[in-house]
């Protein structure tokens, strides 16, 4: 799939050129949604596609939000129980370069793995970034990618890039609450 309309239409994700999104792991609900990005080439068995790094990409479309909802590097850290390598954060995306738990996630995958947020519209997006050991995807050349997966999903959403968020999310953006939800499914 090259893309995919998620959280009733107001969020289109697609993965960067040569990565695919996996038809299996979409789930459409009307407040949110959920996909994985992967290799073109990988999910079609070699029929489509070129080569491209290996890395297994999640996207989460979860409630509705603005810019203040945005967590800091170390928020994301925190959530996720993982000590932060190295973070970026800009007025429209945070990320962050987490020490542990990618393994977790991906088999032969390195214990590093990034972890980022963006509001595309009126929506939160949370995006995961796992890369196979020793993968230069699990370091700092993963921001990049989560950055061309960020400006996909402007491209092919309602209001593009220029598409602002004017409600914010009730309830907490700190540990269990709006960020536990919108990263752990």
């Amino acid at each position: 799939m090259s893309k995919v309309a998620l959280a009733g239409g107001d969020v289109i994700v697609g993965g960067p050129d040569n990565y695919c999104i996996d038809p299996t792991t979409v789930q459409k609900r009307t407040e949110r949604g959920f996909a994985v990005i992967a290799s073109c080439r990988i999910l079609s068995g070699g029929r489509a596609g070129d080569p491209v790094d290996p890395a297994l990409i999640t996207v989460t479309v979860g409630p509705r939000g603005d810019m203040s909802d945005l967590p800091s590097p170390n928020t994301l850290a925190d959530v996720h129980g993982a000590p932060l390598v190295t973070g970026q954060s800009a007025n429209d995306f945070v990320a962050a370069n987490l020490a542990q738990g990618g393994q977790q996630f991906l088999a032969g995958g390195d214990d590093r793995h990034w972890r980022a947020a963006f509001v595309q519209g009126e929506r939160l997006i949370g995006l995961a970034l796992y890369a196979p050991k020793g993968s230069p995807l699990a370091g700092d050349a993963g921001v990049s990618l989560l950055l061309r997966v960020k400006s996909r999903i402007e491209t092919l959403s309602p209001g593009g890039a220029n598409a602002t968020a004017s409600q914010s999310v009730s309830g907490p953006t700190q540990g269990g609450g709006l960020l536990g939800r919108l990263f752990n499914r």
